[in-house]
């Protein structure tokens, strides 16, 4: 028991000071920040999270500080939302056994100030009443309304805009009622999904 005691005493002594060292640091060098993507709101964290979900057609600014360490910032627009559509060639493209279909209709443009933006469909999500999610499902090809919104990433540069529909299956009856953009390393935002 003594033992222990006096490695944990000994332990905390040697955090205090190695923290104590780093921390009375005196020098005037820059620290750099770590290459990991990291969020930069353009609203404080409270503020942000009673934020009420956005309307259709709204469009929602954000900034942020690439992996590479470089700016990037720009806004994204979910400009329609259909429900239900018709698709020529449904067969195999859902995992549900009685589909209907949705078409989110999305737009992404780069502010001039930023770097290259890479967009794909990863952060897109329909949220539904029971707090369940479908992730977009990155079907393309052949029977996919047009024009697509890319599965891959794709780069989108300063001053430019990307617009795309992704398609979306759901067991017949049910409807989402947000859209969710949820881009890792920053808040998720939220467009409200009008009833039927």
């Amino acid at each position: 028991m003594r033992t222990r005691t006096t490695t944990a005493v000994t332990a905390v002594l040697l955090l205090a000071a190695v923290t104590a060292c780093s921390s009375s640091s005196t020098d005037d060098k820059p620290r750099t920040a770590s290459a990991k993507t990291t969020s930069t709101s353009t609203a404080p964290a409270s503020a942000a999270a009673k934020t009420s979900p956005l309307e259709i057609g709204a469009s929602h600014h954000w900034s942020d500080t690439d992996t590479d360490g470089t700016h990037i910032s720009g806004t994204t627009t979910v400009m329609s939302y259909t429900q239900p559509i018709k698709l020529d060639n449904s067969a195999g493209l859902s995992d549900f056994p009685h589909p209907v279909w949705a078409i989110l209709d999305v737009k992404l443009c780069a502010d001039s100030s930023s770097s290259t933006v890479m967009s794909s469909q990863k952060p897109w999500a329909l949220g539904f009443p029971d707090a369940t999610r479908i992730q977009a499902p990155f079907i393309s090809g052949a029977g996919v309304p047009k024009p697509e919104y890319p599965v891959e990433s794709a780069a989108v540069k300063a001053g430019s805009c990307l617009r795309g529909k992704i398609l979306f299956s759901m067991e017949r009856g049910s409807r989402p009622n947000q859209i969710i953009y949820s881009p890792e390393g920053r808040d998720p935002v939220e467009w409200s999904v009008p009833k039927v």
